[in-house]
């Protein structure tokens, strides 16, 4: 009997040209009396990108990196049949910042195109929505997600862990159904919610209403707010999910190949494959290079990680993250 398998067959991203450097940031936090050294060293920052383009949107830097996934996966964009855009910097809430791509693109065949905001989590549960959904609908055989975040239009320049950390990207991913004798490409995926840091990372920080409404607000309650909260617990969310996928798919974390975190914090994924008693050599990371970008963040790893040979045919991998909230998720593959 095949199995119908949900595959990865392209991989592309984008980030703009604006390199920023430690200094450059630690310069400006000096200047408002605000010390982040520290904090860049925790989390093993050197650079990041930041748009200074302002013609550039979230759906530019999307367009730019289903380009490169196309051309990885060798399709054109009418071969693509779903469009699901992953954002929580959106240019629109309408028309669907997707079905904007899917224009740009010339996507001409794509029947399902929608949005999806889970903040950082957001290209994973759309991978995950969007292979269970080409596994059970029959009249769909290829999909892009895709995500991005330009967090220099929203970030509040006085707030050290967003505009010190994170940086603007997208990233993009095609998935292609296929009928095959071995079991391979998406596998299964398992979530974590607890809603303690609900108010602790807020777009905009007083809600659109009261912006739309004409209440007299500040820039700065339009903008992206970080409260900082003790992030221990992270490490303890991704072991259990990462228990949970081993245990549901007769497996020991051991056996996993390879890991793709968040990018925020690099020691929260290390923590956990030491909790688990795995080599952090079994890790990809990339936020020294491009920030936290947030929804596109293991996403980055990914391309590092397949650039770089350490998935290769029949590795495992799961790709794990946590979103504002806070909940998380994690995803297995078989490539």
């Amino acid at each position: 009997m095949k199995n119908t398998n949900i595959n990865i067959i392209g991989v592309g991203t984008y980030h703009p040209k604006n390199k920023v450097s430690n200094n450059e940031l630690i310069a400006h936090f000096n200047k408002l009396g605000i010390e982040i050294q520290g904090l860049l060293t925790h989390l093993e920052r050197e650079y990041r990108y930041l748009s200074d383009d302002k013609d550039e949107t979230v759906i530019s830097m999307a367009y730019e990196a289903s380009i490169n996934a196309l051309a990885q996966a060798k399709m054109k964009p009418e071969d693509i049949d779903i469009i699901v855009f992953a954002t929580d910097t959106p240019e629109y809430t309408s028309p669907s910042n997707a079905i904007k791509l899917t224009d740009l693109l010339k996507a001409d065949n794509a029947k399902m195109v929608y949005d999806t905001n889970s903040n950082c989590i957001g290209m994973l549960t759309a991978l995950d929505q969007v292979s269970r959904i080409l596994q059970t609908n029959k009249r769909f055989k290829r999909a892009l997600v895709v995500g991005g975040l330009l967090i220099s239009s929203v970030v509040n320049t006085n707030d050290p862990v967003t505009y010190g950390n994170f940086g603007d990207s997208a990233a993009a991913v095609i998935l292609e159904k296929v009928e095959e004798d071995i079991k391979r490409g998406f596998i299964d995926s398992t979530h974590y919610t607890k809603t303690s840091e609900v108010d602790n990372i807020l777009m905009p920080k007083i809600g659109y209403s009261k912006i739309t409404k004409g209440e007299k607000v500040t820039e700065e309650d339009k903008k992206w707010t970080f409260v900082p909260f003790e992030s221990d617990f992270i490490s303890d969310y991704w072991v259990e999910l990462i228990k949970d996928l081993a245990r549901e798919n007769g497996m020991q974390p051991t056996d996993v190949d390879h890991f793709l975190f968040s990018q925020f914090t690099n020691p929260a994924a290390k923590a956990t494959l030491e909790k688990l008693q795995i080599s952090s050599d079994k890790l990809t990371y990339v936020g020294n290079e491009y920030g936290y970008t947030g929804v596109t963040s293991p996403i980055m790893a990914l391309e590092r990680a397949l650039e770089k040979g350490r998935i290769t045919e029949g590795s495992k991998v799961i790709l794990i993250s946590v979103g504002s909230g806070s909940t998380a998720t994690a995803i297995l593959f078989k490539f």
